[in-house]
């Protein structure tokens, strides 16, 4: 039986349309909801999911190095670096949008947020596990 052996750059392209995707669909998931209630604070809600993609893609890069290095040490670097990117850029993003509105927050719009952070938090998961498995 031959095993497929997946070119590397293949799963780089494969995660990018996929960001590309999912920023679409929850693009278009935050206009159906600013349609359905205009309480929602739609152009930060884009903003954010943009943000999110772009450090997502940012965040798999940093990790992808990390596995490929071959150094645990580096790969636990890589992955603490590439979680707290996220992370931190996350928060600033939240504060900017508590400051620029005055403190008046719409809580709707900030689990919106977080849910979409969780939902490129796993898609990134996804492709990092099956390249840390193909590297053993």
């Amino acid at each position: 039986m031959k095993v497929k052996t997946q070119n590397p750059g293949s799963m780089q392209h494969k995660f990018v349309l996929t960001i590309i995707m999912v920023c679409l669909i929850l693009s278009g998931v935050i206009y159906y909801l600013y349609t359905q209630n205009p309480a929602y604070d739609m152009p930060s809600l884009i903003i954010g999911n943009i943000t999110l993609a772009m450090v997502s893609l940012l965040s798999f890069n940093i990790i992808k190095r990390g596995i490929r290095s071959g150094d645990a040490n580096a790969f636990v670097r890589a992955k603490m670096t590439g979680t707290l990117l996220k992370f931190f850029i996350c928060i600033a993003i939240l504060m900017i949008y508590i400051f620029v509105n005055d403190r008046k927050v719409d809580k709707p719009t900030i689990f919106i947020f977080l849910g979409m952070y969780a939902v490129y938090a796993a898609i990134e998961a996804v492709p990092l596990s099956r390249l840390a498995r193909k590297k053993d």
